[in-house]
């Protein structure tokens, strides 16, 4: 009787170390099945935003639904742009960076990236771009040069909402010429002729997208 019992707990404690290593396996199996580039995400749910733009000093604008706020850091005299964009009912933010570059190539400034990010290539406003999806903490992050500046498009996508948000904005990402700037060396899908103000320009137009 008692090695009956024996044999049947022996039983049930190997399929419990099966079960639980199996679990190890699929959860530590490749990251790109955990977290994909948002573009490649082929069952997404369809957002409706109203829009604002955003026109900034720095040489870019994008578009952006209206119940974000935007701010624009003007404390911070390191970098052109620092954006940070919340918003009160959607836990995350998107941050968007302008500063100086110290690589001469994407593809040194991904290699000096630290957590193992998965890498893929994208666009940024006409420009080359590199994304890298983070595993922890979670976050995606666009990068792209131009000319002696990189800059960053980033999400914390606590709250999913912001993985819409971040689309939206790298899908509308137009580089702007700067007075005096040559526009031929400005790659944006569309012309663009103005002057930004000290802390940007927020056109209060509005437009529906689906």
């Amino acid at each position: 009787m008692m090695k009956k019992i024996w044999l049947i707990l022996a039983v049930v404690l190997a399929l419990a170390l099966i079960g639980v290593g199996g679990f190890f396996v699929w959860t530590n199996k490749n990251p790109q099945t955990l977290l994909r580039p948002l573009s490649e995400t082929s069952e997404r749910e369809a957002m409706t935003f109203t829009l604002k733009d955003w026109e900034d000093p720095a040489g870019f604008k994008f578009s952006y639904p209206q119940e974000v706020t935007i701010d624009n850091h003007q404390e911070d005299e390191e970098n052109y742009a620092s954006l940070e964009l919340t918003e009160a009912n959607h836990s995350g933010r998107l941050l968007i960076w302008m500063k100086d570059k110290k690589e001469t190539s994407l593809d040194q400034w991904v290699a000096n990236q630290e957590g193992d990010p998965q890498v893929f290539d994208s666009d940024l406003g006409g420009h080359p771009a590199k994304k890298l999806a983070f595993l922890s903490p979670q976050k995606l992050l666009t990068a792209a040069f131009d000319q002696e500046v990189i800059v960053l498009v980033e999400v914390y996508p606590e709250d999913s909402w912001w993985n819409d948000v971040y689309l939206q904005v790298l899908d509308s990402f137009e580089f702007i010429p700067l007075p005096g700037e040559d526009k031929a060396k400005v790659k944006a899908p569309g012309a663009w002729s103005g002057e930004g103000g000290e802390s940007g320009i927020i056109d209060e137009g509005e437009e529906t997208i689906e």
